[in-house]
């Protein structure tokens, strides 16, 4: 069973206090913390604490907003360059469990969807084959990098990759975001399925137990699809980078979306995020849910 918290929101110096560390240790709940180009220079501080704390610590890089923020074949050559300096700044003697790489369409492409979903195909555009290739190998790359360092290399995707074909070269939705996932040497793939995002961007059309019903079927699909290690992402707690995103009402769902996803069988759930966790209060509450557990006195 693993158990992990996305930080998107929260300052790297807030991770690094002994009371969040503490909370994370006490429900055993791994820190993903999201790095930006700015924020290198405080790696090895977050890595230290987390590591002296004995919380489990990935990391989650980000570029700038005007590079596409997330990873993505229009974006490759950018992306890994950046994540190759993050490795570099890693102190040697560092426990670092997981590089998790966040493939989804550029940030631009994401804001203009969410304001206007029929001006965003212009937008997308095809890297061609040649672009696509050449990226495939850059994080191919990539990866393998990683892997010399001794850390995991995961992906997170967006849940529309659950219906690209499984067999052969034809990938009609990757192409499409422009984000390649398969034939790739992921150590984890993680899928978004957050229902709060599901029920609250469907206009009324989706209610809450048909968002839950989607969270199991998804469940099922990515471990079909990823294999036995293959987890799930829930939420959402807060907002994050797009500012408006439908959040859960209590702690009661984000449990309800734990025990419908290991119901499945999915045994890594991933949770957005800590920052909302801190925010909206009271954190025992929201990580006991996502441990699965009542907190203790």
């Amino acid at each position: 069973m693993r158990r992990r918290i996305w930080s998107e929101t929260l300052p790297l110096a807030t991770l690094t206090k002994p009371a969040t560390l503490a909370l994370l240790s006490r429900f055993e709940v791994e820190l993903i913390a999201a790095v930006r180009p700015w924020d290198l220079p405080e790696i090895p501080a977050l890595i230290g604490a987390c590591n002296d704390a004995g919380v489990s610590v990935g990391l989650w890089p980000m570029i700038e907003d005007t590079a596409g923020r997330w990873a993505s074949a229009a974006n490759a050559p950018r992306f890994t360059a950046f994540v190759r300096q993050l490795l570099d700044v890693v102190p040697i003697d560092a426990r670092v469990r997981d590089l998790a790489i966040d493939l989804e369409p550029p940030f631009g492409v994401v804001t203009t969807a969410l304001r206007s979903p029929t001006a965003v195909w212009p937008l997308l555009g095809d890297v061609g084959n040649l672009g696509w290739r050449t990226a495939r190998n850059q994080f191919r790359s990539l990866i393998g990098a990683v892997h010399d360092r001794g850390f995991h290399c995961s992906a997170t995707v967006l849940p529309l990759v659950l219906f690209d074909p499984s067999r052969g070269g034809l990938r009609p939705i990757q192409r499409a975001l422009s984000v390649p996932v398969d034939a790739l040497p992921w150590d984890h793939v993680n899928v978004m399925l957050y229902t709060s995002m599901i029920e609250g961007w469907s206009g009324g059309l989706i209610r809450r137990p048909r968002a839950l019903d989607l969270l199991a079927r998804g469940a099922v699909a990515t471990r079909r699809r990823f294999g036995a290690t293959a987890g799930v992402s829930v939420g959402v707690v807060d907002f994050g980078a797009l500012g408006n995103e439908p959040r859960y009402r209590d702690p009661s769902e984000l449990a309800a979306d734990v025990a419908a996803s290991s119901a499945k069988g999915v045994t890594a759930i991933n949770l957005f995020d800590l920052g909302g966790v801190l925010r909206r209060g009271p954190p025992e509450a929201w990580l006991a849910a996502l441990a699965g557990a009542e907190p203790s006195p």
